[in-house]
Order: C-alpha cells, then sequence, then structure tokens
C-alpha cells in the first residue's frame, strides 16, 4: 500500500526549522557586529519575508532607541532600513517614538567612535556588522 505524504504538515516543519535558523543567524551576526542585541533574545518570529515578521506591543519595552533599533534591524536583517519603517517599528512594539527623534538618535550613535548603527544611505539604517570595515 502507498504511503502518503502530508506535505502541509512537511512544509510547516521546514518553516519552523527556517525561523530557527534565522533566529540563530541574527544572533551571531549581532555578536559579529558588537551589538546589543547579542545579549538579547528575539522574541519575534522571523522569516525571509519581511512581511512574516511579527512585533509583539512589548517587544521593545525596556530598551532605548539606539538598543531598540540594534534589536529590530537584528531581527529583520539586510538590506537597511529607512527612518521611517524603523520609527514605526518601534512604535508598534512598546517605544514612543517619533521619525525625527529616531533620525537624531542613530546619527549621533554612527558619528561615534564604537556606533550601534550605521547610515548605510541617506535615510537608512544598518548594523555595523553587515558592513566590511574600511581599509
Amino acid at each position: 500500500m502507498a504511503e502518503t505524504i502530508d506535505y502541509r504538515a512537511v512544509l510547516s516543519d521546514l518553516k519552523t526549522r527556517r525561523d530557527a535558523l534565522d533566529q540563530a543567524i541574527t544572533a551571531v551576526e549581532a555578536i559579529l557586529g558588537d551589538s546589543p542585541t547579542a545579549t538579547m533574545p528575539v522574541t519575534a518570529k522571523v522569516s525571509n519575508r519581511m512581511q512574516d515578521l511579527e512585533i509583539q506591543h512589548d517587544t521593545f519595552v525596556g530598551l532605548n532607541i539606539l538598543d531598540a533599533t540594534a534589536r529590530y534591524l537584528g531581527m529583520v536583517g539586510r538590506p537597511a532600513r529607512p527612518t521611517e519603517e524603523i520609527a514605526n517599528a518601534l512604535t508598534r512594539g512598546g517605544i514612543s517614538a517619533t521619525q525625527g527623534s529616531v533620525a537624531t538618535i542613530l546619527s549621533k550613535s554612527h558619528n561615534s567612535p564604537n556606533p550601534v548603527v550605521m547610515r548605510a544611505g541617506r535615510g537608512t539604517w544598518g548594523l555595523p556588522g553587515w558592513y566590511s570595515p574600511k581599509v
């Protein structure tokens, strides 16, 4: 008798494994980038598609704007993200943040000797570990 395969169950299992791998990769990238997210567990579901990212109302509670941004960037991964997207994500995650305040704080980090977040282009931000050092 031929055995039938439950492809929905197989797909669900593969997606769960992918999410776990994405979280592990994000954690290692954060460690390599000397990001404050290295010691913070990622609590949101992360997949290769931005629309699958789930930010809970308390994802960033207890963090300042800079650390919350680093955590968000670690969650979503590359490419660099615009200030508006970051401000909206932080607000959804429990931090009261305007686009202007986010831009100011991220600019200060970018200009510091050991930036937590770097400017990747006009109005876009990424983690230092995403970019090779200048020679």
